[in-house]
């Protein structure tokens, strides 16, 4: 599924000049709500522009995704517009976007993060290891291009991926620059398989391990 805010840009340009204050506060507001609403039905939100949000939504009935727009329209400026897209891939599904439905296979989802994260901010401050991480999401997201993933950034050194299955998780490891660990979560709906791959994160940290772990 994915949601746009009809007019925003216009909308913004109505604040004058001192806006971006009121621009932010809107745009976490939207961030905030997305993320309560999708997750209470298992859907797993992310935005693309913040005017632009990307609902990953397998199995999740369409009538409780549509409901979580109207709470949405509660907070924004203007009016919100969806659509529904079916694929092989995630990528596939966000480009055919139209009137499909929700129904088809487990949702698989992973959470990477930088190795020794904190320890290289404390060496080279916080703003390298930031750029470090926008590096690191632009190489996942060209990778994805030819795998039909999509990746998002999710803030300190922690990225989701939309993932068509388990073995593109590990062509994408396989290609990325630095260490990183990556966990894999499967099951019917996102936001399950999201906690699914946290834990799988979770539990390479606690034990040390470097590579991948999957979860069903």
């Amino acid at each position: 599924m994915q949601l746009k805010l009809i007019g925003y840009r216009e909308w913004t340009e109505t604040l004058g000049f001192r806006r971006e204050h009121v621009i932010q506060q809107i745009q976490a507001e939207l961030h905030k709500r997305a993320w309560a609403e999708y997750t209470s039905i298992d859907a797993l939100p992310h935005h693309m522009r913040y005017d632009y949000l990307l609902i990953y939504s397998n199995n999740v009935p369409v009538k409780a995704l549509v409901d979580k727009v109207k709470s949405l329209q509660e907070v924004s400026p203007v009016p919100v517009e969806y659509c529904i897209g079916r694929g092989g891939t995630p990528l596939e599904a966000y480009e055919a976007c139209g009137e499909g439905d929700t129904a088809g296979g487990s949702a698989v989802v992973g959470h990477m993060d930088i190795v020794n994260s904190t320890r290289q901010t404390e060496r080279m401050g916080s703003y390298d290891v930031y750029v470090v991480v926008g590096d690191l999401i632009n190489k996942a997201n060209t990778i994805c291009r030819g795998l039909g993933c999509l990746a998002f950034y999710l803030g300190g050194d922690n990225i989701m991926i939309f993932l068509p299955d388990v073995k593109t998780g590990y062509l994408l490891y396989d290609q990325i620059y630095i260490d990183v660990r990556l966990g894999i979560g499967i099951a019917e709906r996102p936001y399950t398989a999201f906690a699914k791959a946290t834990e799988a994160l979770d539990s390479m940290r606690r034990d040390g391990v470097v590579g991948v772990r999957v979860l069903r």
